[in-house]
């Protein structure tokens, strides 16, 4: 590697580590899980919604026929390597993943037209049919944290903690999602910056997985784990197989696979890889990570989730 992108990429490093340590920082959600309400969860249609086409896409991605396009992307409140915050630059990358379901990490999610508003823009920007938040603190310019931008609707949303510590608050979305009649669970979360915390989340992370056996599962976020043969990596990779996976960061230089997708069961069909493309290579300091999954049919996909778990 050459000497400056590899300086560059130290002091990123160095500059999240010491910036993971929360102290001060408000905890949003509690340490027990909250289901969100309805009105939570999609306040509103969205303008370009198309309801006939849904149901063609919905019921097509349910057999098997098309694939359904999942995507995970850091999007680093918005702001691009150049310093400058720009949401519309956001909403253009991820327009051109066209994804169903997107895992959002570093996202300000406040209600109405303030700036701070990116989680509901981006829905809106995107042709989205529900958009869910889970914010885990709150910062100087709004609520931060994860969110989940959807195609399909959004039928019930868990928040939980998985913050470590003193370190900066973490948390998941765990969400069914409805595909035509399928209930796909997505659990989209974001790890924290050091192995002992990553540790513990990733084992709490493996006891929500549990709780709800029964429905086609993906697991996707920024793990924050780079090294493959960890042992953190081995713990997820025996109880939810290889990962999609690949250099993501930083943007302008992909070297580090931050960023993973899981799909169980093993029976459904996924590829993947980092989208690239010059905008995404400005727009975030992540790259989106993209992958397809083919599902099986409804019976067969339930009754193999549960006993994969």
């Amino acid at each position: 590697m050459p000497l400056m992108p590899r300086f560059f990429l130290i002091l990123v490093l160095l500059a999240g580590f010491f910036y993971s340590f929360g102290i001060s920082q408000e905890r949003i959600p509690a340490a027990q899980p909250i289901v969100l309400a309805r009105q939570e969860i999609c306040a509103e249609p969205w303008m370009c919604r198309d309801d006939q086409a849904l149901t063609t896409i919905q019921e097509a991605t349910a057999r098997g026929e098309r694939p359904l396009r999942i995507a995970s992307y850091n999007v680093h409140k918005c702001t691009g390597m150049d310093a400058r915050r720009d949401v519309d630059r956001i909403a253009r990358v991820i327009r051109s993943l066209d994804a169903d379901i997107i895992s959002l990490q570093e996202v300000l999610s406040d209600t109405g037209d303030v700036p701070s508003a990116q989680v509901r823009y981006l829905a809106e920007q995107t042709g989205m049919y529900a958009a869910v938040a889970g914010p885990t603190k709150r910062k100087k310019d709004g609520l931060y944290g994860n969110a989940l931008l959807s195609r399909f609707p959004i039928n019930e949303v868990r928040l939980h903690d998985i913050t470590f510590g003193t370190h900066e608050p973490r948390g998941v979305i765990d969400a069914d999602i409805t595909i035509a009649g399928l209930t796909v669970r997505v659990i989209a979360t974001h790890f924290g910056l050091w192995p002992s915390e990553r540790k513990r989340q990733a084992d709490r992370l493996l006891e929500i997985v549990r709780e709800r056996p029964g429905s086609p599962l993906i697991v996707m976020g920024d793990m924050n784990g780079w090294v493959p043969g960890s042992p953190i990596a081995r713990r997820l990779k025996k109880r939810l197989g290889n990962p999609v996976s690949m250099g993501s960061f930083p943007s302008f230089f992909a070297l580090l696979p931050l960023d993973k997708i899981w799909v169980l069961p093993s029976e459904h069909r996924i590829q993947g890889g980092v989208h690239r493309s010059e905008l995404a290579r400005v727009a975030s300091d992540h790259l989106p990570l993209v992958a397809s999954v083919y599902l099986q049919s409804l019976s067969s996909a339930v009754t193999s989730t549960a006993s994969s778990l």
